[in-house]
């Protein structure tokens, strides 16, 4: 074969390289659609995911589980006004909220009534610790350490709060699956009545930057009851001045809703994000193989291999000399 009969087949297997790079070129020019299609696979998946875990009396997707986990100020008396059961009410289907609270009770271990009457009111000697573990919760609300501020718990320096309160929070962290731990920054105390030895001074001085501390190290969102309640301080109190009533309770429940539906919608839109991100990675990567790895079509020229073309021009044996040896057989 001369130069002018290679240059044809030089040619036409550098147009059939070239229309197979734009071919790959196109597919990835069209994100928009790939990443629409990316989005869809990704909610399928994250819908499977939850069916994984379903409700055998309904065969629905199990509800997320919300601990409420605290003292007199979750339990609020355990009815229809304590801010766990409002919470309920403002979460409404697809949760189920439970009241773990438990009246006196502290973060630091051996804690103690103001009046010192016999029994050690540390949490996690109750049984509502244990159920609060044991239910395998997506969400736990911590919301403790105002008796922590009674005369017969607190010291000067606050370290047995601090230890206390740390491992409590790590006690719920170290749950399997791990649960989104909200802390609740402690009420104002607004006084003016019988508060058993807790006051202000101790509530906002030593206990909330020990709360807030130790959620910044442990990067946990927080919702300040403070800030929700001290706007409505003058109606938002029971007579006590400690503990909120049902106004301020239904303030602190819709706050601790608010907090939940973004913390959970926030979770979903990343991992959304990331099966997204991987689908479309998978596509480009598997296109880009298949560019890589496809034969050419029967009477299609494949690209020369390197210097190919060359070695024909100084007499060498060309890849197309079969076919021209077919054509002379005719």
């Amino acid at each position: 074969m001369n130069a002018r009969s290679i240059r044809p087949c030089r040619e036409a297997a550098r147009h059939c390289g070239a229309q197979r790079r734009t071919s790959f070129a196109a597919q990835s020019a069209a994100p928009s659609l790939r990443r629409a299609a990316a989005l869809v696979i990704a909610a399928a998946a994250l819908a499977s995911a939850r069916a994984r875990a379903e409700d055998p009396a309904t065969n629905a997707p199990a509800p997320r589980v919300v601990a409420c986990v605290g003292d007199s100020i979750t339990w609020g008396g355990g009815g229809k006004n304590a801010y766990p059961s409002l919470l309920q009410a403002e979460l409404g289907e697809g949760w189920e909220v439970r009241n773990f609270g438990v009246n006196s009770r502290t973060a630091r271990r051996e804690g103690k009534e103001f009046d010192l009457r016999p029994g050690d009111l540390d949490y996690r000697k109750t049984l509502s610790y244990t159920k609060s573990l044991s239910c395998k919760p997506d969400a736990v609300i911590l919301m403790i350490g105002t008796n922590d501020s009674k005369p017969p718990n607190w010291e000067e320096t606050g370290d047995a709060f601090r230890e206390g309160y740390a491992a409590l929070v790590e006690d719920y962290l170290a749950l399997d699956p791990r649960p989104v731990v909200v802390i609740g920054i402690s009420p104002t105390v607004k006084g003016g009545g019988f508060t058993y030895g807790v006051t202000e001074k101790i509530v906002g001085g030593g206990v909330v930057p020990v709360q807030r501390k130790i959620a910044e190290e442990k990067g946990l969102p927080t919702v300040d009851c403070r800030a929700v309640l001290d706007p409505h301080m003058a109606t938002a109190y029971s007579g006590d001045g400690l503990h909120p009533n049902a106004e301020g309770n239904a303030l602190l429940a819709a706050a601790f809703a608010a907090r939940l539906r973004e913390l959970f919608s926030h979770a979903e839109g990343a991992e959304l994000e990331s099966h997204a991100e991987s689908a479309e990675d998978a596509e480009l990567e598997s296109h880009a193989e298949s560019a890589e790895n496809a034969e050419p079509r029967p009477g299609e020229a494949g690209p020369l291999p390197e210097g190919a073309a060359e070695r024909s021009e100084a007499g060498g044996v060309s890849p197309a000399a079969p076919a021209e040896g077919a054509e002379r057989a005719k």
